[in-house]
């Protein structure tokens, strides 16, 4: 049995205001488990289709009811958050769901997991820090607050740079030995399937790797990474980055150790 995680004694920051050009207002909504509805569960399926594409160009289809079984299978310990944009304040249009985060909670050992199941953005608003908001948002949740590690596996970068804004650490700086020591674990304490079923790759995880990566999972996921690896490059270029390369049907696995909070206030950002 794994023994209590000592997070890193440093403060959690709230990202600054997104901004944008337009008189655009973003909101969050957070919804437990149990109360999510199958109209907002078909919205974050359609959002997850139109964002995602196969290598051979054809768009990832995503339903309701494998949305449900993916990320609503223990709606108990499952929250979502999701994000609208209202474009025009002086309109009545119905604001737009351009953001979602699933995450779920379980206990790993003394440790209480916090994990992100699925992150997506629409394309239209990225580097408007929605992710990164979305996270945060996750702190309005009382169950949540009390979490001690955090984690996800994603192929994009931007989003693990997400999580690592919500447990106050860097990015090129990674605790990799930690990652090591528990991954393993954690994955076999999880109540989600396709964590199961994931291997761990990497160097972390393997003495014969020889494909540049060094934390990561086969998901099978056989996704375009053409944009993840545009932000990639971007973050190795600035010596941002240390979990290594993105492989085909591979996502790179994350976790941090962090100091529980108590629940913020809900949040709402306009963009001026």
């Amino acid at each position: 049995m794994s023994s209590p995680v000592t997070p890193p004694n440093r403060c959690l920051t709230l990202p600054s205001n997104p901004t944008s050009p337009s008189n655009a207002s973003f909101f969050y909504r957070i919804t437990v488990g149990n109360k999510v509805s199958e109209d907002t569960l078909k919205a974050c399926a359609e959002l997850f289709s139109s964002n995602y594409v196969f290598y051979i160009g054809q768009k990832v289809k995503m339903t309701g009811a494998r949305l449900r079984a993916q990320c609503l299978s223990h709606p108990e310990n499952t929250v979502l958050v999701t994000c609208h944009l209202q474009v025009d304040l002086s309109e009545s249009e119905r604001p737009k769901l351009c953001g979602h985060v699933f995450a779920s909670m379980w206990n790993y050992g003394e440790n209480k997991i916090g994990w992100v199941t699925q992150l997506v953005v629409d394309e239209a608003v990225r580097q408007c820090y929605v992710a990164t908001q979305l996270l945060q948002t996750l702190k309005v949740h009382a169950p949540f607050s009390r979490i001690n590690i955090v984690g996800l596996v994603s192929s994009h970068p931007a989003a693990c740079n997400a999580l690592v804004k919500y447990a106050a650490a860097d990015l090129k700086d990674v605790n990799l030995d930690f990652i090591c020591a528990h991954a393993k674990g954690i994955l076999q304490s999880s109540p989600i399937s396709y964590l199961n079923d994931a291997q761990l790759r990497g160097t972390l995880f393997e003495d014969d790797c020889r494909n540049g990566s060094i934390s990561s999972v086969f998901t099978q996921f056989y996704v375009d990474h053409a944009e993840p690896l545009r932000v990639l490059s971007h973050y190795q270029n600035k010596g941002q980055w240390c979990l290594g390369e993105l492989a085909d049907g591979h996502e790179f696995f994350t976790i941090f150790p962090i100091m529980p909070v108590s629940p913020i206030s809900p949040i709402r950002l306009q963009a001026s």
